[in-house]
């Protein structure tokens, strides 16, 4: 039997590795976005842990893209026709076809807005998709705050960085380093309590999904300042769990 690899809880509540889903849960040849059954080596030729190549021959997705797919095609409840969207960086994750309006911001493109100061009044958007983009803006926090500030009470946002729980606290070194993909920082699991904190005023949730294709089990955050809509994400998320409620006083936060 196949083991998926992946983040689970222990009894504290804190995400450790590995963790293996219920069988069911195997993975499968096709791509969840576009049906694709051919893959790829990812970036810097990498396979991903279980031996799969992880990008998809057809829309070019990785783990995390179809992993937070399905979670938002979980959310069944939710009529996007009427919602407006915004993602940071061009990627298949989302489908346009969902939403009124998609906007796509692209770095160095023809609508590349700065997340740290977002060229968009406040309550624009009705969803708003960040996917491993936070590490590669020097002020996080700034960035956290117009995500917030753009996004609608009753919508929320949808947010990822890359693997924030193999390592215990964050390293930003403050400049976006060329030989690790432009990052200013490598987030630890000190970011989970940071983004609770920054945010106090929002339901902050982590999500838990996996990547059909390669088994890997992939991490992703819903940020939204309705409890109604925090009730409808906690009944439809995969491995949902509030990081409001397991805020902690005299928790170090990465700065």
């Amino acid at each position: 039997m196949a083991e998926i690899l992946g983040f689970g809880r222990n009894e504290e509540g804190i995400l450790a590795k590995p963790w293996t889903l219920v069988p069911e849960a195997l993975p499968r040849a096709a791509c969840p976005i576009c049906g694709s059954e051919r893959f790829e080596r990812g970036p810097k030729g990498r396979t991903g842990p279980t031996g799969v190549p992880p990008r998809c021959a057809g829309c070019c997705s990785l783990e995390r893209h179809r992993a937070i797919r399905l979670m938002v095609e979980a959310l069944v409840a939710v009529d996007f026709k009427n919602w407006d969207a915004l993602q940071f960086s061009e990627e298949p994750t989302l489908d346009p076809s969902w939403f009124r309006a998609f906007e796509v911001s692209v770095y160095g493109g023809s609508n590349s807005l700065d997340l740290c100061a977002v060229d968009r009044p406040d309550d624009a958007y009705d969803l708003v998709l960040c996917n491993n983009v936070l590490e590669h803006v020097a002020d996080d926090r700034a960035a956290l705050a117009e995500l917030t500030r753009i996004s609608r009470p009753e919508g929320f946002v949808i947010l990822a960085v890359p693997d924030p729980l193999f390592r215990e606290a964050t390293d930003d070194w403050g400049y976006p380093d060329p030989e690790k993909y432009g990052h200013y920082r490598i987030y630890g699991r000190d970011f989970e309590p940071f983004l609770a904190a920054v945010l106090p005023d929002h339901a902050c949730l982590s999500a838990l999904g996996p990547d059909p294709v390669s088994g890997v089990t992939e991490l992703a955050y819903f940020i939204t300042e309705s409890p109604q809509t925090e009730a409808a994400l906690m009944a439809a998320l995969p491995g949902v769990t509030s990081l409001n409620a397991a805020k902690k006083p005299g928790v170090a936060l990465h700065r």
